[in-house]
């Protein structure tokens, strides 16, 4: 036992040296975490939004509980839950386990993943709340359907998106008649994917006949009416019907359904980036996937009308009646008033376009590095239909007839999901690309 006597505090000039060893070890460790974190989550992205994910606070609704704990509410007596060794043990005929709330973005894709194991029926939710606590409209998707488990551990993976006016949500795990343990509960955003990337400055060995994709994931698009301009580094479309035009056998990559043929929460998000300049009139259909124009299917438009006003639109189609949406910034049919895009100048702009897969009249447009999206307005008339806008035809850059595109294109990329590169959002994406006005190019071969 050390006695009073041996504790006497240190002398002045010992305390202030104590003080600043210990800020510097502080600042330190802060920096370790904050570089780990980086590491770990890749801008947040592999960071688990789930509050407790060891099980450490599990208690019974309406007993007093922690902040970042889980609940459990009993359904069907009789119901018991608690914790083994970082597990939640759930017992009985029908029992709730709910984690902490936390805060999510909207319009973005969540992937969930738990081991599970044990003989009961077994489902996985997620509520859904607005900024000011009330449900938001969709208030409940249910990611994993009611299965009955064996005995063996399994790992239960599902995604995902979020409503467009939430702002916090928590998991919801659900046993039915059965024993039920789960462990190590995962939610976070869901990476991205580069699907396509093309570069005229690196166009691959045959220039005027393929169009190499840099991701080595697709065979070469063919070059169709294009010509390849070394100066600019650039592939031109000056003839009626230019194209560049992808393989069959790639077709279905580009396939980006809508929750209107799938269900709510279950279409995919893609992005669409595109280093182009206009030369004269231009039509729809810059970047696009359609069977033909009568048919389901989307496009990425950047145009100049004969009223010498030029727009960038999205379409999502089931057919070319009413059962599609139109978004385009300025307005389309009269709206928008004296608004311009800008980009009549004759000079490359970089144009990020993002959809969330909702089928809905939602999607993101930046311009030039810009973080604020473009106020998209939407076509007067028409809805997606339920039908699918899946197709056989191939991914096509340039025009899908004879009035497309008129100008220069330096490069395209395709995301799939709601984030790009290192966990980038569309909007960081864009600063990012754009490089105050130096996009990297790739290295020419």
């Amino acid at each position: 036992m050390i006695s009073q006597s041996t504790t006497r505090p240190p002398a002045p000039s010992l305390q202030r040296a104590m003080v600043t060893a210990l800020g510097r070890c502080h600042r330190l460790l802060l920096q370790i975490a904050f570089v780990s974190c980086c590491i770990l989550c890749g801008d947040a992205v592999a960071a688990n939004l789930v509050p407790d994910p060891g099980f450490a606070h599990v208690s019974e609704l309406g007993t007093k509980a922690t902040s970042d704990g889980w609940n459990w509410q009993r359904v069907e007596e009789p119901c018991k839950v608690h914790v083994d060794q970082k597990s939640a043990v759930l017992n009985g005929g029908k029992v709730f386990l709910h984690s902490a709330a936390f805060p999510v973005s909207a319009s973005t894709i969540y992937e969930i993943q738990l081991d599970v194991s044990g003989d009961a029926s077994f489902s996985v939710e997620i509520l859904w709340w607005k900024k000011d606590g009330l449900p938001t409209q969709g208030h409940r998707s249910i990611l994993v359907k009611p299965n009955r488990l064996n005995t063996k551990t399994a790992t239960v993976t599902a995604s995902t998106r979020s409503p467009n006016d939430v702002a916090t949500a928590y998991v919801r795990l659900v046993a039915e008649e059965g024993h039920l343990v789960v462990n190590s509960p995962v939610v976070r955003v869901a990476t991205g994917e580069l699907l396509l990337k093309l570069d005229a400055a690196a166009p691959g060995p045959k220039p005027t006949a393929k169009w190499k994709d840099l991701t080595g994931r697709n065979n070469d698009m063919a070059v169709q009416s294009v010509r390849h301009s070394m100066g600019t580094a650039s592939y031109v479309f000056e003839k009626p019907g230019a194209a560049c035009v992808g393989d069959l056998r790639d077709a279905a990559r580009f396939d980006f359904e809508t929750d209107r043929a799938t269900g709510d929460g279950r279409g995919e998000s893609f992005t669409v980036v595109l280093y182009a300049k206009l030369n004269g009139r231009s039509g729809s259909g810059i970047v696009n996937k359609f069977g033909n124009s009568t048919s389901g299917g989307w496009s990425i438009g950047l145009e100049w009308d004969e009223f010498g006003l030029d727009r960038i639109a999205t379409l999502q189609q089931s057919d070319n009646k009413q059962n599609r949406t139109i978004n385009g910034f300025p307005g389309l049919a009269g709206h928008g008033g004296d608004v311009k895009l800008g980009a009549t100048d004759r000079k490359f702009h970089l144009y990020v376009i993002h959809l969330t897969g909702s089928g809905k009249r939602d999607g993101t447009v930046y311009f030039d590095g810009s973080e604020k999206s473009l106020p998209l307005c939407s076509w007067p008339f028409g809805a997606l239909g339920s039908s699918s806008i899946r197709n056989k035809a191939p991914l096509r850059i340039g025009s899908f007839n004879k009035n497309g595109f008129r100008g220069e294109i330096g490069f395209v990329e395709i995301w799939s999901g709601t984030r790009l590169q290192d966990g980038m959002t569309p909007a960081a994406y864009s600063k990012h690309r754009f490089n105050r006005g130096a996009p990297a190019r790739a290295k020419g071969q």
